[in-house]
């Protein structure tokens, strides 16, 4: 994801070095850009947080497990 966003980062730089973008829709760009960067860290967190999460349902304590192979 982050070689994704390496490459709209650039074609941001891109459009505002032709100049052809109104201060606006450059502002309204960058706007929408942080909030995209700030969405996909949330998105990590997330699924880092929901697979730890599944993973602590799926562990069994060593006494019980032992107590179910005997």
């Amino acid at each position: 994801m982050n070689d994704k966003m390496e490459a709209w980062k650039e074609r941001i730089r891109e459009v505002e070095s032709k100049g052809d973008l109104s201060p606006e829709a450059l502002t309204l760009i960058h706007a929408m850009y942080e909030e995209l960067e700030a969405l996909t860290k949330q998105n990590f967190n997330l699924r880092k947080t929901a697979l730890k999460a599944t993973s602590r349902e799926t562990r069994m304590s060593s006494k019980l497990k032992g107590a179910l192979m005997e």
